[in-house]
């Protein structure tokens, strides 16, 4: 792990390191869908409640997978089934961020509410979208899962982001990002 996935673990008292299953290696049957869905805020619900367990979220959260290849969907995953589940926006939220520059060479590390630390670069890239008016900006975390930033970190942002050719770009780990 890099430094300032250990740094941003130490700035926030936690863990640098997060458990998830290995979805991507298993192939079950799909059995159908199941009434959970994450809202846009982060929290999940089952049947119209918040499930308030964060153990419970934790586990649903390390078995979660999305079919970038395929329809798109959001599924929980064990070696026996696959289940759909509905996500309103993205499956995790991004907290905080930590940004290191040495050498010239930037380096962000963002913090999710569920997926622990993430460098942003070539294998956990960040797309920029411009919706109705609104800026957000979305880190790819693992398995096609994404992590919005949310409104203060895409302004935090903004002071690391530069101009070039008549556009911005965010530079992290050797990585352009066009804005």
């Amino acid at each position: 792990m890099s430094d300032i996935l250990s740094d941003l673990a130490t700035k926030l008292g936690e863990n640098s390191s997060v458990g998830f299953a290995p979805v991507e290696s298993w192939n079950p049957q799909y059995c159908g869908e199941i009434d959970i869905e994450i809202k846009e805020n982060g929290d999940w619900y089952h049947m119209g409640s918040q499930i308030k367990r964060p153990k419970l979220v934790a586990l649903f959260a390390s078995v979660l997978w999305r079919d970038v290849d395929g329809d798109g969907a959001h599924y929980l995953i064990t070696p026996a089934e696959k289940i759909k589940i509905k996500v309103k926006d993205s499956a995790f939220i991004a907290t905080d961020l930590l940004v290191d520059v040495q050498n010239q060479l930037q380096n962000i590390a963002v913090q999710t509410n569920l997926a622990g630390q993430v460098l942003i670069g070539r294998h956990n890239p960040i797309r920029f979208t411009h919706d109705d008016g609104q800026f957000m900006a979305y880190v790819t975390i693992r398995y096609g899962l994404e992590a919005k930033l949310t409104r203060s970190l895409c302004y935090d942002l903004a002071e690391y982001m530069t101009e070039k050719d008549g556009s911005f770009i965010l530079m992290s780990n050797n990585q352009q990002f066009r804005v």
